[in-house]
């Protein structure tokens, strides 16, 4: 058997996943289901995506569920080993996100007995097994209410959207965050950038300075894992701005760790990859395996962070957008734009209308 390098989370991250706000209580309706589970993630610590995932993790171990939490780290060229490793140890289910996506769908229909979780997947994407569950998060429907936040919080007219890798779920988070702003300021202006990878801190605060003082950017959105905290740091030099967090509620997870970091957060765009996944795991014999299950607003599944510091800073006026925005998703009267509606081309005419 190929060496396995397996980590449970480490307390500290629990610790810190848990203050964030991100946690899903065990004590809500009993659990039903029980097996063994492994969550597997690039890496633990982003107070971001993965972490998100992990406190619900914690809420399924609570639950009684045997889960092991595995880092792969950011090299693909070993992700078919790690899951070729973890299958011959034997799991009842794996729960990963589309990064690896190749790598499972080549697994799965070899090893049948074990149930695996796709996450964070195109809203096109076809079945590939039937022991699969594909989840696609319909996160241009958050980042619709990030752009409303952003555009009502902004003093110059012009916010930033910044990507990690440049890939279709980001490119539509951008698209609802443009069509958000937009529903807001019809004469809103934003700049969009990427880092290039989900990890360089120092390239994500370059690319704000510049939409600083290039377009007057006063509210940046990071949609960069890791990276985004370069953001953060960003918009603690630059007078009168604002970072929206990502995928969890950010404010809460530096409140206590980096008070200068968490008080231009003014809200995050969250996609709830922990609530998800214990709201599936009470009961899985209600999975339906081999299909793809779209969650968005009107499903909790993502939304956002509506903590006290948001109440604080965010203007009346801009809460009061975000809560009817929310009832118009949820009962139709708003269908927000998508990236994956569209063609490349229309992307590139909607990014190129506000810039």
């Amino acid at each position: 058997m190929r060496k396995l390098t397996t980590l449970i989370a480490a307390s500290m991250t629990a610790a810190l996943a848990l203050s964030a706000g991100m946690a899903v209580m065990a004590d809500e309706p009993d659990f039903t289901g029980e097996g063994s589970i492994a969550y597997v993630v690039t890496g633990l610590g982003d107070m971001s995506f993965n972490d998100s995932g992990e406190v619900g993790m914690n809420t399924l171990r609570a639950a009684g569920y045997d889960v092991k939490t595995v880092e792969t780290g950011d090299d693909a060229s070993g992700y078919e080993d790690t899951m070729y490793d973890l299958l011959d140890t034997g799991y009842d289910y794996v729960i990963a996100s589309s990064t690896y996506k190749d790598q499972i769908e080549k697994v799965a229909p070899e090893f049948t007995d074990t149930k695996f979780v796709l996450f964070d997947v195109n809203s096109d994407t076809e079945v590939a097994s039937d022991n699969i569950l594909y989840i696609y998060f319909k996160q241009n429907e958050s980042s619709y209410l990030g752009g409303i936040v952003a555009a009502g919080m902004s003093k110059t007219g012009a916010i930033g959207a910044i990507g990690g890798v440049e890939n279709p779920v980001i490119k539509d988070f951008i698209t609802g965050y443009v069509d958000g702003a937009l529903s807001y300021n019809p004469d809103i202006k934003v700049s969009t950038g990427w880092v290039g990878d989900w990890s360089n801190t120092a390239k994500m605060k370059e690319i704000c300075n510049t939409q600083n003082s290039s377009a007057d950017v006063d509210v940046f959105f990071p949609i960069a894992g890791g990276a985004g905290t370069g953001a953060f740091e960003a918009s603690t030099e630059i007078d009168d701005s604002w970072a929206l967090g990502v995928d969890s509620d950010q404010y809460a997870a530096f409140i206590d760790s980096n008070e200068a970091f968490a008080k231009v957060i003014p809200t995050s765009v969250t996609k709830e990859v922990g609530n998800t996944m214990v709201s599936l795991f009470k009961d899985p014999s209600t999975i339906e395996w081999g299909t793809l299950r779209a969650m968005g607003v009107a499903e909790d599944a993502v939304g956002l962070a509506e903590n006290e510091y948001y109440e604080e800073v965010v203007p009346q006026e801009v809460r009061d957008a975000v809560e009817t925005a929310k009832e118009g998703i949820k009962d139709g009267s708003i269908v927000v734009k998508s990236y994956f509606d569209g063609t490349e081309d229309d992307y590139a005419e909607l990014i190129g209308s506000v810039g």
